[in-house]
């Protein structure tokens, strides 16, 4: 096998393992993603099963009502709660396939250099501009691809402080809306 099949076959084998290392993080952020819902869907029903079994023990004339109320709708708390940890899951996958791509770009980079030395080394004395060219491609491509990270961090940094801002502001004002409706419920069933 000559030297350009091998490097040829190797970065074959490099994109493959690129590919499934991302495929791999999105499955791994899907999974996370169903078993939420799951989770959810059991605790709801679990939740619901509940309220109508204590609402089926209640007498005759409060039975009405503490049935209608039992099959009201989650809790603000547990919507919140459901919603950040959808956020988290999202950031923790974006998060993951960050370092995926960041490490096949920094192995792509590193290969790409490895090329340029070479052809330094068998260059002719007159391609020290196309040499010089080609060092300078790498150093843009790399504080681009730096500048590109950051931002990219600094965006899912900022989504995820703005999820737990708006989860405390929705919070605070949900929490007496809840106790509200509580009380409300308990008056009409006396």
């Amino acid at each position: 096998m000559s030297e350009f099949q091998g490097q040829v076959f190797a970065a074959q084998q490099a994109n493959l393992h690129f590919c499934f290392g991302v495929a791999s993080k999105m499955l791994e952020g899907g999974e996370s993603l169903i078993r939420l819902n799951l989770d959810a869907a059991k605790s709801t029903l679990s939740d619901w099963h509940q309220r109508v079994q204590d609402g089926l023990t209640k007498t005759d004339g409060e039975n009405a009502s503490y049935l209608q109320n039992a099959v009201a709708l989650p809790p603000t708390e547990k919507v919140l709660k459901y919603e950040r940890q959808i956020a988290e899951i999202a950031s923790t996958t974006q998060t993951q396939l960050a370092e995926v791509i960041d490490t096949q770009y920094q192995e792509i980079s590193r290969e790409f250099q490895r090329f340029v030395e070479k052809v330094t080394q068998n260059a002719p004395v007159s391609s020290e501009a196309a040499i010089a060219f080609l060092k300078q491609i790498i150093s843009l491509a790399n504080i681009a691809h730096d500048s590109v990270r950051k931002a990219a961090k600094q965006t899912v940094d900022f989504a995820q402080s703005s999820v737990n801002a708006a989860t405390a502001t929705a919070t605070e004002i949900a929490e007496p809306a809840d106790d509200e409706v509580e009380g409300a419920a308990k008056a009409a069933k006396h």
